[in-house]
């Protein structure tokens, strides 16, 4: 009984709070770049040839020639030239010229603008 609470309690957790959305785009050499919303989680992909560089916590610094950086709270603020913002909660609002709109219970409603 008490396996069947914790699975039941797993499967409600992943359903309720499992809302996300990737926001994607790429330089102009072909690397992609992604951040999840709205939990700021950060990706990219490579092409031929690239290096990475890590600062001194060990997180990504550079890809290539692209450099990423990071605000006080160690979270991704700027990939190149675009800049990745967060509301007073932590979500992800602003990627770029891209805005994400939360609904009052904190789900993605929508989005507008763009990356770019």
């Amino acid at each position: 009984m008490k396996n069947l609470l914790i699975v039941l309690f797993v499967a409600f957790s992943t359903v309720a709070f499992g809302q996300g959305m990737k926001i994607k785009w790429e330089d102009q050499a072909g690397r992609e770049f992604s951040i999840a919303a709205p939990t700021g989680d950060f990706s990219y992909g490579m092409i031929a040839g690239d290096n990475i560089s890590y600062d001194y916590k060990g997180r990504v610094s550079k890809v290539g020639s692209v450099y990423i950086s990071y605000d006080y709270k160690g979270r991704v603020s700027k990939v190149g030239s675009v800049y990745i913002s967060y509301d007073y909660k932590g979500r992800v609002s602003k990627v770029g010229g891209l805005y994400v709109k939360y609904d009052y219970k904190g789900r993605i409603s929508g989005t507008s603008g763009s990356v770019n």
